[in-house]
């Protein structure tokens, strides 16, 4: 009798330790952390900068100095230059303000007037940025203000080194009848990287041809084509 209980006995502690262990593991699998955090989503904006606006100088080439020379020949007052910012913008997640377009008017140039033209870009987005192109575009304007011609930017090699042209016969595309009057170099190579917060100087050279024609405006407009850090090669 006493060998049937201890055996029942054992099989009755068996039975405890098993369900013991069976409800162990059914209060770890059932257990829940909670976790808690925030998402913020990163957004990617170049602009012209708000704070310190465009400055745009005229110079003359000095043959004899072979350079340019600060001012006008002589000390002429014939062209002048303005440059401005255009197309308010905000980051949604910043806050910051800049603007999208820089625009480049000058105001009875004559062949061999140089304007140096020099600009600030700002990434006021959250994450970097790289620098891969720009839009150039423009137009001609009587002294009545009225538009003569489009101007059509031309860089066939691809090295923001090239011209506009008077699109003469309003083909949009340059052809043989159109008048090459602005040579304009953009004087950093892309692509290049802008980190958040940061901003960085850039030049416009341009100089006027033989065709240029006074007592008439110029204007560019300039837009910069920026993507994410990670997509483009950088120089």
């Amino acid at each position: 009798m006493k060998r049937k209980f201890r055996k029942f006995g054992i099989a009755f502690l068996g039975l405890v330790i098993a369900l013991s262990l069976t409800g162990a593991g059914f209060a770890h699998w059932s257990d829940a952390a909670k976790i808690r955090g925030t998402m913020q989503m990163n957004s990617l904006t170049l602009a012209f900068d708000w704070v310190e606006p465009p400055t745009c100088q005229e110079y003359w080439f000095d043959a004899e100095a072979g350079k340019l020379v600060l001012g006008e020949y002589l000390g002429k007052d014939v062209g002048n230059c303005t440059a401005s910012y255009s197309d308010n913008v905000t980051d949604v997640h910043t806050n910051k303000p800049g603007y999208k377009t820089l625009n480049i008017e000058v105001n009875n140039a004559y062949p061999q007037y140089y304007v140096y033209t020099v600009f600030k870009l700002h990434n006021i987005g959250t994450v970097p940025l790289n620098i891969v192109a720009y839009n150039i575009s423009g137009e001609k304007r009587d002294d009545t203000g009225a538009v003569v011609y489009d101007l059509l930017w031309h860089d066939p090699e691809g090295d923001w080194i090239g011209s506009l042209w008077e699109d003469v016969d309003r083909s949009g595309n340059v052809t043989a009848g159109d008048l090459e009057v602005i040579n304009l170099e953009l004087v950093d190579a892309l692509p290049f990287q802008i980190d958040p917060c940061k901003t960085e100087k850039q030049e416009i050279d341009i100089d006027f041809k033989q065709a240029a024609e006074e007592c008439h405006s110029y204007t560019i407009h300039v837009d910069i084509i920026a993507i994410q850090w990670n997509k483009a090669y950088l120089r």
